[in-house]
């Protein structure tokens, strides 16, 4: 994610002298990228790419920790006091699941003047790309670039009954967002709603209309507050509503910096608005953050750098970047709890400061690794070599499709991008049958083909993700359709009738699907070879009725297990229930007579009579 970062905002925090392209070296180097440097009204504004681990980072208090630790020197750490006055006001609050809050906090100001920022904040907000509002809204935007925490502020007056009640929405329930958006909303939401059951806030992603400030706002309700980041990331996500506070929030907050935000900006609210505390403090701990000792091992720090970076140094750089020690373990700051685990995340944080251009560059050591190789990927590129010489196009079609190329049953995307891309496929037929008639107009003759996953659902876990070949041609001829797909499974070296594939017909196309992982798993390597025989064959045509039910590949089996003198058997033409095939007989030892022929075509007969019913056409 990429955050902007005013130069004179982070010298409110990180006192220096550098000039900013010395700070965006350093951060480069041991931090984050600084992507580029805006040149704006006599200020330098950072567009800084924060790596999605390090939600701490987003504000200028994150970025100017990293600074710390880069350069050294002091943070100069924003406090406020804690604000007392009359307790005039009173809200209740009920929470149905405490999961879903882990740290609840606000406090109700009185004798609030709804008027402009000061310029200072208007400023500062508009090099960040945030529009000033007023100077109650601008508190909440301000605070959220510059300690990472998001926060909101109600009209006290519009929440009806002085109660707040948090829960999951219900399917189908709507709400009017800030943005004048009516949104449904689907299942499992954390939405707070009023004693009337009104919905007044789309929690951790936007408030509501019917609770907004206004020029006419006396009593604010300053709200600081900590959710469960996975259902703030899967509500944003399901209502396509990418918020900075939702971003903040589905990354994580800082348990610890829910109070002192909320100081800041109830002092600033005075400053600015002449606002006075009328409640108080409403904070409710409802999840505690884990606590976390890390045992340090300085010999594997060391083993990971490939390099020797002494303990002090270590120590000295964990401290900076706010990590405390006692004796042989290390706790992360309550900013970096959830992100920070391990040795190897210590290893990271140590070798990062100290710079990965002191660890010396080496090629690695060690036998050269034997590869093995891939059957799958082999076979892969053997038929699509096959399929492209014999004259058809290879196709890559989504994997997200409409619901009318689907099964009944086809998983469904819950929020897609657009109807046609709402379900996992389940055939790769129906998009290469689109092809072809997207191209009809073009040539006459279309050959496509695709090798890709198909999805089919199961019962429990994951769906099965079968490699399949789906082959699809207009202007083709039924029996050169089918011969091609019979010549590729020879030339993948499957014996014939190993694999089973039906050609179907739709709208004038042919078309044929295989499990490509099964076919590979029959597929062969070795080539047989043949020289070609100083004696010639001797070559018939058989007539055969064929009782129904009877399948070609059962009579061509027979036929070639009858003598291993039988070269070929192949199909010639059908008609009704009669079938004629093509055999050749040839003896690579010495020239074979009509004798010889005449004793084979007997044994052939007499097999495929006492076998499966079929006999010659007299």
């Amino acid at each position: 994610m990429n955050i902007l970062i005013p130069y004179s905002w982070l010298k409110d925090y990180f006192k220096t002298n550098l000039s900013p392209e010395k700070i965006a070296e350093g951060l480069s180097l041991h931090s984050f990228s600084v992507e580029k440097i805006i040149k704006e009204k006599g200020d330098s504004i950072f567009e800084i790419e924060v790596t999605p681990n390090r939600g701490d980072a987003l504000s200028v208090l994150g970025i100017s920790r990293e600074l710390l630790a880069v350069f050294g020197g002091k943070i100069k750490e924003k406090k406020a006091a804690v604000q007392k006055g009359e307790k005039n006001d009173f809200l209740e609050v009920e929470i149905k699941n405490k999961n879903l809050v882990p740290r609840f906090s606000a406090v109700v100001l009185d004798n609030v003047k709804i008027d402009d920022s000061p310029k200072i904040i208007k400023e500062r907000l508009l090099k960040v790309g945030i529009r000033p509002i007023n100077n109650i809204v601008d508190i909440t935007n301000y605070l959220m670039i510059d300690r990472g925490q998001p926060m909101h502020a109600f009209d006290f007056d519009k929440i009806k009954g002085k109660k707040m009640v948090i829960e999951e929405s219900k399917k189908g329930e709507k709400i009017i967002t800030l943005d004048n958006v009516e949104r449904t909303l689907p299942e499992g939401v954390i939405v707070i709603k009023d004693k009337e059951g009104r919905l007044i806030d789309l929690c951790g992603i936007m408030g509501a209309k019917n609770s907004e400030i206004d020029k006419d706002t006396k009593k604010v309700l300053l709200f600081v507050q900590i959710y469960d980041p996975l259902k703030i990331r899967r509500a944003s996500m399901l209502l396509g509503h990418r918020t900075d506070a939702a971003l903040r929030f589905e990354k994580g907050v800082d348990f610890e910096g829910v109070l002192p935000s909320l100081w800041l900006a109830v002092e600033m609210a005075k400053k600015t608005a002449g606002a006075k505390v009328s409640s108080s403090l409403i904070d409710i701990k409802n999840k505690l953050p884990q606590k976390r000792e890390i045992v340090i091992d300085y010999e594997k720090i060391n083993t990971i750098a490939g390099v020797s970076i002494k303990k002090g140094i270590v120590d000295g750089i964990l401290k900076k970047l706010g990590f405390q020690i006692k004796e042989k373990k290390v706790v992360p700051p309550s900013w970096r709890i959830n992100e920070v685990e391990n040795v190897e995340d210590l290893a990271e944080e140590a070798i990062r400061i100290y710079g990965y251009d002191k660890i010396p560059s080496l090629l690695p050591r060690g036998d050269i690794p034997v590869k093995e190789d891939n059957n799958l990927f082999y076979f892969e590129d053997l038929a699509k070599d096959f399929l492209k010489y014999r004259g058809f196009y290879e196709c890559y079609n989504y994997t997200l499709t409409k619901k009318e190329n689907v099964s009944k049953d086809a998983l469904e995307v819950i929020n897609p991008l657009t109807k046609d891309f709402a379900f996992l496929r389940t055939s790769l037929i129906p998009q290469l049958i689109e092809v072809i008639l997207k191209n009809k107009d073009r040539k006459e003759k279309v050959a496509v083909f695709e090798i890709s996953n198909i999805f089919i659902p199961q019962k429990k876990g994951l769906p099965y993700q079968p490699l399949m070949l789906g082959v699809a041609a207009k202007g083709m001829e039924y029996l050169k359709f089918k011969g091609e797909i019979e010549a590729l499974l020879e030339e993948l070296g499957i014996e014939e009738g190993k694999i089973i594939f039906e050609v179907k017909e739709k709208n004038g196309i042919l078309s044929a699907e295989i499990n490509f992982e099964e076919a590979a798993k029959l597929a062969s390597r070795n080539k047989k070879y043949n020289p070609i025989s100083k004696f010639s064959p001797i070559k018939e045509d058989l007539t055969l009725v064929v009782p129904q039910g009877v399948l070609y590949l059962e009579i061509k089996k027979i036929i070639t297990e009858a003598d291993k003198r039988i070269e070929t058997a192949d199909f010639k033409y059908i008609y009704d229930n009669f079938i004629t095939l093509s055999v050749s007989y040839l003896d690579r030892k010495k020239q074979i007579s009509s004798e010889d022929a005449r004793e084979i075509r007997k044994k052939i007969l007499n097999d495929l009579e006492n076998k499966i019913n079929v006999r010659l056409k007299i």
